[in-house]
């Protein structure tokens, strides 16, 4: 845990090198560097502030920034150790909720996925959307935990700051988190020890889900011009995300886009594995393909894991969010057709995966003797 800060700083230092040396000031970092400096300035000294339309998406970033650079000085490394660190904040915050509301968990083995797993570490420490996605999905994961064990008001009130600042930024991905969140309270066995469970104990928390999440995904189509949530309006924007992407020296074939269930294998491998070797160009790419052969291997080693969280996902309901997250996430990005935007998406799903395989068979079958014997065998039988 204590060596974690220091891995994030040096993945920060690791990207002030390359913006200001390797690519000499030409990166998406040093644009968000500009307004801060410019709002900091106005804020600290007089002056006329940019004037933005809004402070959504990529304005939030630039007015963000400045505050960054009001409290603690407008300079581009100073900036990327805060993003950093924020990052690093949200990553905690997963690892919480996770050994929170999944007991069966490896507790030491999912820290350091969640704090030294590589694309974790690396792509969200910078000035950059990711890092305050990863800090925004970590509280949201945060109140998720307690949600979906029936502390329904502590579990709101700590999650919707981080669904504001996801809904603010990347309002699609804040679909994906609350579709997630409510089929696991609806499917789940979201319940107290000692209290029946059953739709009619919690009908206010089933109401406020539900609009929750439809305000989700009304949000979502219309960030991205859907004039109808239908199957295929959902189909013509992944055709068409991959047509925007399709671009510059990292484009890569995605094999088409299909909502079939039977394609989501395929897809949940180009987000979660690809590029493989072969297909990488060399820098960063290898390493990104090196990551993913790693990754891959992990998923094969850790069957019984997956095994075991998928069966116990009813009664973990943080597990069933943690799988559907992930298919959602993989059909989604699945349709960028470029590398280079993919291995940086894929951090913000990372720690939900991870939570799968760091499922321990020894604490499932301990469990499921002691405490629910109807689960003995779901937890004991080899993978």
């Amino acid at each position: 845990m204590a060596c974690s800060p220091l891995a994030k700083l040096a993945a920060c230092y690791v990207h002030y090198y390359n913006i200001t040396v390797t690519y000499g000031g030409v990166a998406d970092a040093t644009g968000y560097d500009g307004y801060g400096r410019q709002f900091a300035h106005a804020w600290l000294h007089g002056g006329v502030a940019p004037v933005l339309p809004n402070l959504r998406e990529t304005n939030f970033i630039n007015w963000f920034t400045g505050i960054v650079y009001y409290v603690f000085g407008s300079n581009l490394i100073t900036g990327t150790f805060v993003y950093g660190l924020l990052a690093l904040i949200g990553s905690y915050f997963w690892y919480r909720a996770t050994v929170d509301a999944v007991p069966i968990v490896n507790k030491k083995l999912y820290l350091a996925f969640v704090l030294f797993a590589p694309s974790i570490v690396f792509w969200p420490a910078l000035i950059s959307k990711e890092a305050l996605m990863q800090l925004g999905l970590g509280v949201i994961a945060l109140g998720a935990s307690s949600l979906l064990r029936q502390r329904f008001l502590k579990g709101l009130l700590i999650a919707l700051p981080g669904c504001w600042l996801v809904w603010v930024v990347r309002p699609h991905l804040l679909a994906l988190v609350a579709l997630a969140v409510g089929f696991a309270y609806f499917a789940g066995r979201v319940r107290k020890r000692g209290k029946k469970n059953g739709i009619l104990s919690r009908p206010v928390g089933i109401i406020i889900i539900a609009l929750l999440v439809s305000f989700s995904v009304g949000q979502a189509a219309s960030f991205l011009g859907l004039s109808s949530i239908s199957a295929s309006g959902i189909q013509s924007e992944l055709d068409q995300q991959t047509a925007r992407s399709d671009t510059g020296g990292s484009a890569f074939n995605n094999g088409g886009n299909s909502l079939n269930p039977i394609y989501l294998p395929r897809d949940a491998v180009t987000v979660l594995i690809r590029p493989f070797p072969w297909e990488a160009g060399g820098g960063v790419q290898l390493l990104a393909a090196l990551e993913g052969a790693a990754i891959g291997a992990l998923l094969i080693l850790r069957l019984r894991s997956l095994r075991i969280s998928l069966a116990r996902s009813r009664e973990m309901p943080f597990l069933m969010f943690c799988w559907v997250l992930t298919g959602l996430y993989a059909v989604a990005f699945a349709s960028f057709a470029n590398f280079g935007l993919l291995v940086r998406e894929r951090s913000l799903v990372l720690p939900a995966v991870f939570a799968l395989v760091a499922v321990d068979p020894v604490l499932a079958r301990r469990r499921a003797a002691a405490v629910e014997p109807e689960y003995a065998e779901a937890g004991a039988r080899p993978g």
